[in-house]
């Protein structure tokens, strides 16, 4: 694989955890701002943008 290839890969790996980062923080805030349901709002997001 070329690093041209490869560095469009790495940008849209980083490009998709984003999405989920900010799908998750949306979540988060919509149940209330609670602590600790970190990873269920990860997992949630990842989720919800795989549909």
């Amino acid at each position: 694989m070329s690093n041209e290839a490869n560095e469009r890969e790495v940008s849209a790996l980083e490009q998709r955890e984003d999405e989920i980062r900010l799908s998750a923080y949306y979540i988060w805030e919509l149940k209330g701002g609670a602590q600790g349901s970190d990873v269920e709002d990860w997992i949630e997001a990842e989720q919800a943008l795989n549909d």
